[in-house]
């Protein structure tokens, strides 16, 4: 059985294979523990734009978090519930600050790294997808033209054989 220490480094460790792509699962969690309520100041606005049609513009249920030590201000209109605004805030912030903390180890840092990853090998199969297309191509017409040139000239094939026709005219004696 592993211990909370244990398994939580093991979700930090490298994967066993160098340069893999980290699985969802396996990706950092996520820094909750970086937000201490008394460094944040919390507003709430009237919303602007997003879900939540007319009710928006006249309810308070934006969130305005302001970390006090680093001046970073996160704004979040996510849904229409203060409380749900309120938590995804504070996730952004606490992405936000670890970021500032750790920007190599950082939970945004290793999912834009799973992304670009992602899109490399995704490149890298098409890459290899249309050049066994081309190949195959190349190979088709190749013997396309082979056939081609070995085709004989139905006009070519009629006049060579006037002209046989005319040398022997002439090679054999009339009687």
């Amino acid at each position: 059985m592993f211990s909370p220490v244990r398994s939580f480094v093991r979700l930090l460790s490298a994967s066993p294979i160098p340069g893999a792509i980290p699985k969802r699962t396996k990706l950092p969690p996520r820094p909750k523990w970086l937000i201490i309520e008394d460094e944040l100041d919390e507003k709430f606005l009237k919303g602007g734009r997003g879900p939540g049609g007319q009710k928006i513009n006249k309810t308070n249920s934006k969130v305005q978090l302001t970390h006090k030590p680093t001046g970073i201000v996160v704004t979040c209109q996510y849904s229409r519930s203060q409380e749900l605004n309120r938590k995804k805030a504070r996730e952004i912030l606490a992405l936000k600050l670890e970021d500032i903390q750790s920007p190599e180890t950082s939970r945004n840092a290793v999912i834009g790294e799973r992304k670009s990853k992602l899109k490399q090998s995704k490149a890298k199969k098409s890459n290899r997808k249309y050049k066994a297309l081309d190949e195959v191509r190349a190979e088709t017409r190749a013997k396309e033209s082979e056939a081609e040139a070995a085709e004989v000239d139905p006009e070519d094939e009629f006049n060579r054989m006037l002209a046989e026709a005319a040398l022997r005219a002439k090679n054999t004696p009339e009687s």
